[in-house]
C-alpha cells in the first residue's frame, strides 16, 4: 500500500469517528486519534500535507491546563461548537481530497 493509500485509510477511520456517537468534541478527538501516524510531509501532494499540518496546528494550539488533558483536548475545549464543527468538516474535506487524488490510480 502506498503512503497515500495508508493515509486515506487513516482519514477514512477518522471520518467514521465523526459520524459516531458522542458530542462533537469527543468525535473530533477520536478522529484525531485515528490520524496519529499521519506525517504531513509524506503526502504525495504537498498541498494536502500543508492543509493537514494547518489543521493539526489549529487543533493543538492550547497547552494542557488539566492533568492528563493533552493539547488537543485543551484546544477543543476552548473552541466554540461552530469551530469544532468546522474542524470536522476540514477532516472530511481532506479525506475527500485524497480520495479524489487517488481515483485515477484506482481506475487503472
Amino acid at each position: 500500500m502506498s503512503t497515500d493509500g495508508y493515509y486515506l485509510s487513516k482519514l477514512s477511520a477518522a471520518v467514521g469517528c465523526l459520524v459516531g456517537l458522542g458530542d462533537i468534541r469527543t468525535r473530533v478527538e477520536n478522529a484525531f486519534a485515528s490520524m496519529t501516524t499521519i506525517k504531513p510531509e509524506e503526502f504525495s501532494n504537498d498541498e494536502i500535507g500543508d492543509r493537514y499540518q494547518e489543521l493539526y496546528d489549529r487543533c493543538t494550539s492550547h497547552a494542557a491546563e488539566i492533568d492528563g488533558e493533552g493539547t488537543l483536548r485543551a484546544t477543543l475545549r476552548h473552541m466554540s461548537d461552530e469551530d469544532v464543527a468546522e474542524v470536522a468538516d476540514k477532516i472530511f474535506e481532506l479525506h475527500n481530497w485524497l480520495l479524489y487524488e487517488r481515483a485515477p490510480q484506482a481506475l487503472m
